[in-house]
């Protein structure tokens, strides 16, 4: 059974192309099998969409195992923008907005979690209000296990959240009229070369978050192609244009412009996926589970890029708010410089002062810790991971099933594991975890011993098999 897997994912970086069309949100309502999120859909009927798409997978999946080749869950990039799209319409329109929301309680918290850390403030599961008929109806949906309808209120988004929004909005009105945001060669400041930046990374015409990051990036690497002609040296300078990977160039990318909403709020559930694992690698398998391409089954990018993709997002949002709490403790500081000239006056408001910059010290280590897994990981929990596994009483029990589950969703979903196979699943997951955390690595911390070469390969489920199954279950539903 043991052979070498080397196949790798081939990386894809063709952005979406938006088609214009006359809306047609009521048909793909009714024909939910296709991929992603259509194109010439109102927002709202975007929202709408992404929820049917997520009960009809669970519905038909019920019926028939073989339905859950044609029906695809939401993922996180895709709740992002279920958040994203309600907080506009409420922030920058001022439209009641609603949140769609299926009433499976494990994918409504993914959705509050991810909603928390945009600055979003959702209800308790438990406490949702049951759908009306009309709800269920405006869902494309009739049966009563469907939709709940949550009104996003004003008092649900946070001030800073609100702000952000209305920054980004404005920057999009700006850049309407301006050719550059759009034309690399018409560039030719570097302030105009922050907004075109800006710009992409909002880009209306591309929904995926992930997707808008690499062509941002496609377009810098034009930018810079374009000014290397103008060298003494072209030949010379493209080169060097050309060996810069994604990462290379959303590292610059990141240094001149804030993240974007959905970054932000991307970039901290990461953080905190990796953080609360103590390992990057359940991170890495989220954002891997999220760029699959909806019509082949196969990888948007590689395993690099991804790595790259998690780390970018994740520095990227520790670094704004590392500056950010940096900023704020420095004000504290100045402002109890000025309470210490009356200092017994002013003893309570000094210690009140002392007391939130501690709590913004702490804040920072705790970033720090979250910026280090992306950036300079540990390999302790990977080669701790199969006896921490088998343990209960490991302190590193909890994360090591959080990496050996997650690791399984992402490379091995097509694969029946059978009890006396498990331990070589195990065998394999410490195996891929340790690849994975070579992939954060500098070239001098990566471990030679966790290499592709050591992988088990297992066979996959059988198409026949899985059709047999799925007619069984059919059958066995109409007879109930």
């Amino acid at each position: 059974m043991a052979k070498n897997d080397k196949t790798k994912n081939p990386p894809t970086v063709e952005a979406p192309v938006v088609d214009k069309k006359e809306d047609k949100s009521a048909e793909v309502l009714n024909n939910v099998h296709v991929a992603g999120v259509p194109d010439g859909m109102t927002q709202h009927d975007k929202v709408m969409f992404m929820a049917g798409l997520q009960h009809r997978k669970d519905e038909m999946i019920r019926v028939n195992d073989n339905n859950a080749d044609k029906y695809n869950a939401l993922t996180i990039l895709e709740d992002a923008t279920i958040v994203d799209i309600a907080v506009t319409e409420l922030v920058v329109k001022k439209n009641p907005s609603a949140l769609i929301l299926t009433a499976n309680e494990k994918n409504y918290e993914a959705i509050r979690l991810l909603g928390a850390e945009m600055g979003v403030t959702l209800p308790e599961f438990k406490t949702l209000p049951k759908p009306t008929k009309q709800q269920l109806e405006a869902c494309g949906l009739t049966d009563g296990t469907g939709k709940v309808v949550l009104k996003l209120e004003d008092k649900n988004v946070s001030k800073e959240t609100k702000e952000k929004k209305k920054k980004e909005q404005k920057i999009l009105e700006e850049s309407k009229n301006k050719d550059y945001v759009k034309d690399h060669t018409k560039i030719e400041t570097d302030e105009q070369l922050k907004e075109a930046l800006g710009f992409q990374l909002l880009n209306p015409a591309i929904s995926n978050p992930v997707e808008k990051l690499v062509t941002t990036a496609q377009f810098y690497r034009a930018y810079l192609e374009a000014h290397a002609e103008k060298a003494d040296d072209p030949q010379a300078e493209l080169a060097k244009i050309h060996e810069l990977t994604i990462a290379d160039l959303l590292q610059d990318i990141i240094t001149m412009v804030p993240p974007t909403f959905v970054a932000s709020g991307f970039g901290a559930l990461l953080g905190r996926i990796a953080h609360d694992a103590n390992s990057v690698v359940p991170a890495f398998c989220r954002l891997k589970n999220c760029v699959v391409d909806r019509k082949t089954g196969r990888q948007k990018f590689s395993d690099e890029e991804i790595a790259a993709l998690t780390r970018i997002l994740v520095a990227w949002y520790v670094s704004a708010k590392s500056a950010e709490m940096a900023s704020s403790i420095k004000a504290k500081e100045e402002n109890i410089k000025v309470l210490k000239k009356d200092e017994k006056a002013n003893e309570k408001a000094i210690e009140s002062e002392e007391k939130k910059i501690a709590g913004l010290k702490a804040s920072i280590e705790h970033f720090t810790k979250m910026l280090s897994l992306v950036t300079d990981p540990t390999f302790e929990t990977v080669d701790d991971l199969i006896a921490a596994y088998n343990n209960n009483e490991n302190p590193n029990h909890i994360s090591a099933k959080e990496i050996v589950k997650t690791i399984i969703e992402s490379y091995y979903r097509d694969v029946e594991i059978t009890e006396l196979e498990f331990d070589s699943m195990l065998l394999n997951a410490q195996q891929r975890a340790g690849i994975i955390l070579n992939l954060f690595s500098s070239s001098i911390a990566k471990r030679d011993e966790y290499n592709e070469s050591n992988l088990i390969v297992f066979e996959t489920k059988k198409e026949d098999k899985k059709e047999g199954e799925g007619e069984k279950k059919e059958e066995e539903s109409k007879n109930a």
